[in-house]
C-alpha cells in the first residue's frame, strides 16, 4: 500500500487551477495543515476522523504527513506510520495506494505531540495531521483543511520522561479508566471541527517564502519491517511486584518454574488467567537483539497494574554500570525502562504504545487487586529497515561466521528512518557512526537508499549558527565535532566510489568545498589545523589517561593535533579524488598542493624520530595509534617514515593510546594495506569473545562499563571481510570496476559473494595442500583483475580459476 514517488505530486494541476491566482497565493497542494483547535501545549494525543462516501468503487492514492507522528487507518485497519523522520526544510510525506468500494469509508490518524518530551531526532514545527488525495477533485471529499475533519484530544495517556541520558523520549502510563476506547474506532462523543493551519509547499520550489514553515518531500524510503517476534521464551517467574522487584536482583532460588510453561504459552498466543490479589513479575528473553512494537490485549483487571520494561542487558550492581555474561540473569539487576497499563475491567482492551523499544530482556510485572485479570495476547511487531544481506561470506574460521551474523544484525538494529548510532539509547544519527555503516550497507545490498539520505541530511543540517556539518541529524541540538565533518566528506567520496551518480555528487561538492575552507581557515602561524572550539571527540579512550578526555585527544595551548591535521591531509585527498571524478582538474590541483603544505607541517611538528612515531601534540609527550593510523591513510606523508610506523602499531607500546571498536575500522584498513592481516585477525580478539559473552550485537565499545549493547559502528569486520581479506574493492569510481586482492592470513577458505549493480561478484579462495585455489566470477559488462601478491590478472567475464603456491 506504501509507493515512492519518483516525481512530485500535482504539478500540473496546481498550475492549471492556480495560474491565475497572485503569485505569493499560489500554493503546492489543495489541502492545507489542520490541528485540534482546543489543544494545549504538549504532551498530547489526538485522534482525527474524516468519515467519506463514494458513489463508486475507485483506486486511490492520498499523500499523508503529521508532526510530530501519526499512524493511518482506513475503516479501522492500519495502513501506515510516519511521517519519514526529516526537517523542517526537508519534512517528509508518505503515499498510500489502496482499492475502496462503493459507500461509506473513514479515515482515522492517531497523531501525537511530545514537546519537550520529544526524541532527541524528533523535529516538531506544529502539532497537525495531513491527507491529501492525488486527484484533486477528492480534496473536498476528504482532504484536510478542505472536507469536514473532526478531532478529539485522547484522555488516559500520561507521558514518563526518561533520564537525561536516554533521548528516545517519554514513555507511556496508560490509565484505562480514563481512556476513550471508542475514539480509534471513530466513535463516541466530544469530536470538534479541526482547525486548518499552513499552506502546502514542496521542498524544490517556494524558498522565496521566508514564513514557509515546512517544504515537503515526497519519503524517500520504504515503510519499515513489521513481522512477529516468535524468538522469546520466559526464562524466570517469581512472586513479586514493582516495588520488590526494583529493590532486589533475580534470586533463582525464587523461580517459579512450575509456571515458566503457562507464561510461555502466552508469548506463543494462549491466554493466561491471573488470580485476583495476585503479584507475577516475569522475566521474558527475546532471544536475539530487537527493536519493536509491543501490544498486550487484556479483558477484566479492574485496579490491576501491568508494567512492562526493555533492558539491553542485566547488571552486574544495583546501581548500573558493569555488565558482563549477557546470558546471566541470576543475581543481577533489571534497569529498564518501558510503560505501564492501568486496565479499567473491559473487555479485549488492547494496549500498545506510540514508538518502539529496543533490547533483548523484558520485564513484566502484573499485579491484580480485587478482580481478576485475562492477559489474551501478547505481541511484539519487530520494526527496522527492511535492509538484508544479499550477497554472503564465510570463511572456515566459525568464529568469523558468527562475528559477521552479529555484526549485521547490528547494522540491522541500528538502521530505521535513519542510521542511529544505537536504538536503546539517543536513536541519533551520528556522521562517524554512519560513514561505516554505509560502507558494510554497500558491500551487504545494492540498496543504498539510508546513505543517500544520510548525505542529504547531514548537508542540510550546514544551516546553522556555525555553517558546519551536525556531528547528529536530525537534532536541534547543532552539536559539531570537526572530525566528523571531515568524515562527511568523506561519505561523499565513498558513495561516489560504491555507487557513482556524477551529477548528485556534483551537487554535493559546493557544500564540500565550503566545509574544508571553513575548517582550513582556523589555521596556527606555522601553518598547521588547529582544533576548533567545540567537541573534537576523535574515539573513546581505551585506558586511562591524563591526556583524552570524553573522546578528544590530547594537544596543548596551541590547539594543535597530530591525528585531526592528519586526518584532514587525508580528506583533502579524498577531495581530490572527486574533483578528478567531475573533471575539476584545477580544484583538484589546489586540494593536492593544500594535503601536500599541511603534510611536511605535520613532519616538522609531530614526528618524534627517536620513537619513530607521530606525537599527538607539538610537546611530544602523548602518543596514539590514531595519528599513526591515519597517517599511513595519507600520501603527502613521507613514506619512508610511514614504513617506519607499522612496527610501532604492531608492538603496541604501553603509553600508546589503542584506538576502539569505532575507530578500529580505520586501524584494520592499514594493516591490511601494510599486509598484515594475522595482526588484522588477532585484532578481532574482542568480537570473537562476544559469543562467549551472551552479545548478540555488537556493543559502543569492548569494555564492561560499556553503556550501549548494541553499536554499529562496531560492526565493519563484515566490510574488511569482504574488502580487506576476500579483497574486492572498487577499481574506479562508481564501481565501474573491481580489483581482486585476497588476503587471507591463517585462513585456509573465504568464499563471498558481494552484490553489484550488474550481478554478483563472487570470490572463492581455498587452501588445498600446497596450492591456494582461486575461483571469480565476474558479472557481465564489468572489467577486473586480481591481485596475487606483486603479480595482476585481468580478469574475464564469467568464471576465472587461478591456482598459487603457497
Amino acid at each position: 500500500m506504501r509507493i515512492l514517488l519518483t516525481d512530485l505530486p500535482y504539478n500540473g494541476q496546481i498550475e492549471t487551477n492556480q495560474s491565475q491566482k497572485p503569485w505569493e497565493q499560489t500554493t503546492g497542494w489543495p489541502c492545507r495543515w489542520v490541528t485540534y483547535s482546543e489543544a494545549a501545549k504538549p504532551p498530547y494525543v489526538i485522534v482525527y476522523r474524516c468519515t467519506f462516501t463514494l458513489s463508486e468503487a475507485i483506486r486511490l492514492r492520498v499523500h499523508v504527513s503529521g508532526d510530530e507522528r501519526y499512524e493511518l487507518f482506513l475503516d479501522h485497519v492500519r495502513i501506515g506510520r510516519g511521517s519519514e523522520r526529516g526537517d523542517r526544510t526537508n519534512w517528509f510525506y508518505e503515499t498510500y495506494e489502496v482499492e475502496l468500494a462503493a459507500g461509506e469509508h473513514q479515515w482515522i490518524a492517531r497523531c501525537w505531540a511530545l514537546g519537550e518530551h520529544k526524541p532527541w531526532a524528533q523535529v516538531s514545527v506544529q502539532p497537525g495531521i495531513l491527507l491529501s488525495p492525488d486527484d484533486e477533485a477528492l480534496a473536498p471529499l476528504m482532504g484536510t483543511g478542505v472536507a469536514h475533519w473532526e478531532a478529539k484530544p485522547m484522555p488516559g495517556y500520561h507521558f514518563v520522561p526518561l533520564p537525561s541520558s536516554i533521548g528516545t523520549g517519554a514513555k507511556l502510563d496508560i490509565d484505562g479508566a480514563s481512556f476513550d476506547w471508542d475514539a480509534l474506532q471513530g466513535g463516541g462523543d466530544g469530536w470538534l471541527p479541526v482547525q486548518p493551519l499552513a499552506n502546502v509547499y514542496h521542498s524544490k520550489d517556494n524558498y522565496h517564502f521566508s514564513s514557509v514553515q515546512r517544504l515537503m518531500r515526497p519519503a524517500t524510503l520504504p515503510a519499515m519491517q513489521e513481522n512477529s517476534v516468535t524468538t522469546m521464551g520466559v526464562r524466570f517467574v517469581e512472586q513479586a511486584g514493582i516495588l520488590e522487584s526494583d529493590g532486589f536482583p533475580v534470586i533463582a532460588s525464587r523461580d517459579l518454574i512450575e509456571e515458566h510453561e503457562r507464561w510461555n504459552g502466552l508469548l506463543t498466543g494462549q491466554p493466561i488467567h491471573i488470580p485476583a490479589n495476585t503479584h507475577r513479575r516475569v522475566i521474558i528473553d527475546l532471544g536475539d537483539y530487537y527493536c519493536f512494537y509491543p501490544e498486550l490485549v487484556v479483558s477484566g483487571g479492574n485496579g490491576s497494574v501491568i508494567r512492562l520494561h526493555w533492558e539491553e542487558s542485566f547488571y552486574d550492581e544495583a546501581d548500573g554500570g558493569r555488565k558482563t555474561n549477557r546470558n546471566a540473569i541470576a543475581g543481577k539487576w533489571f534497569r529498564g525502562y518501558g510503560d505501564t497499563f492501568r486496565p479499567d475491567g473491559g473487555t479485549g482492551r488492547s494496549f500498545d504504545t506510540l514508538w518502539w523499544h529496543a533490547g533483548r530482556y523484558g520485564e513484566l510485572i502484573v499485579e491484580t487487586g480485587i478482580e481478576v485479570l485475562d492477559l489474551k495476547a501478547f505481541r511484539l511487531l519487530e520494526t527496522r529497515y527492511p535492509l538484508e544481506m544479499e550477497g554472503s561470506i564465510e570463511s572456515s574460521d566459525k568464529r568469523l561466521n558468527h562475528v559477521v551474523k552479529s555484526s549485521f544484525r547490528t547494522l540491522q538494529m541500528c538502521a530505521h528512518e535513519t542510521y542511529m548510532d544505537c536504538p536503546y539509547w539517543e536513536q541519533l544519527m551520528y556522521v562517524g557512526d554512519t560513514r561505516i555503516q554505509s560502507l558494510i550497507t554497500y558491500v551487504s545490498t545494492l540498496d543504498d537508499r539510508l546513505p543517500r539520505k544520510a548525505l542529504d541530511m547531514f548537508r542540510v543540517s550546514r544551516n546553522n549558527h556555525l555553517g558546519l556539518v551536525n556531528c547528529a541529524y536530525p537534532d536541534q541540538s547543532g552539536k559539531h565535532i570537526a572530525s566528523f565533518s571531515l568524515w562527511w566528506v568523506a561519505m561523499v567520496y565513498d558513495y561516489a566510489l560504491w555507487r557513482g551518480d556524477r551529477e548528485w555528487i556534483r551537487f554535493m561538492m559546493s557544500s564540500v568545498r565550503d566545509e574544508l575552507d571553513r575548517l582550513l581557515q582556523n589555521r596556527a602561524s606555522n601553518g598547521a589545523v588547529k582544533l576548533p572550539i567545540s567537541w573534537n571527540f576523535m574515539d573513546w579512550q581505551t585506558a586511562p589517561s591524563d591526556a583524552w578526555n570524553s573522546g578528544t585527544p590530547p594537544h596543548g595551548a596551541d590547539r594543535l593535533n597530530a591525528a585531526y591535521n592528519l586526518q584532514m591531509i587525508h580528506t583533502l585527498e579524498l577531495v581530490a579524488k572527486l574533483e578528478a571524478y567531475l573533471g575539476e582538474t584545477e580544484l583538484e590541483s589546489r586540494a593536492r598542493r593544500l594535503a601536500k603544505e599541511l603534510g611536511s607541517v605535520v613532519e616538522q611538528l609531530f614526528w618524534n624520530d627517536e620513537r619513530g612515531l607521530f606525537a599527538d601534540e607539538t610537546s611530544h609527550q602523548y602518543y596514539s595509534e590514531h595519528a599513526q593510523v591515519l597517517s599511513l591513510l595519507c600520501e603527502p606523508i613521507s613514506p619512508e617514515l610511514n614504513r617506519r610506523l607499522v612496527p610501532g602499531i604492531l608492538k603496541t607500546a604501553n603509553d600508546l593510546m589503542r584506538t576502539s571498536v569505532y575507530f578500529d575500522h580505520y586501524t584494520f584498513d592499514v594493516l591490511a594495506s601494510a599486509i598484515q592481516i594475522e595482526a588484522l585477525l588477532d585484532r578481532l580478539e574482542p568480537w570473537f569473545g562476544m559469543e562467549a559473552n551472551g552479545l548478540k550485537t555488537t556493543p559502543e565499545i569492548f569494555l564492561d562499563s560499556t553503556r550501549s549493547d548494541c553499536h554499529a559502528w562496531g560492526a565493519h569486520p563484515v566490510y574488511h571481510l569482504y574488502t580487506n581479506l576476500l579483497g574486492i574493492r572498487p577499481a574506479s569510481m562508481g564501481f565501474a570496476s573491481v580489483v581482486i586482492r585476497p588476503q587471507l592470513g591463517s585462513l585456509t577458505r573465504l568464499h563471498g559473494k558481494l552484490p553489484h549493480p550488474n550481478g554478483f561478484i563472487e570470490v572463492n579462495v581455498a587452501c588445498r595442500g600446497s596450492q591456494w585455489h582461486v575461483e571469480v566470477t565476474v558479472p557481465q559488462g564489468l572489467p577486473g583483475s586480481l591481485v596475487w601478491g606483486q603479480e595482476s590478472y585481468p580478469l574475464h567475464e564469467g568464471q576465472n580459476e587461478f591456482e598459487f603456491s603457497r
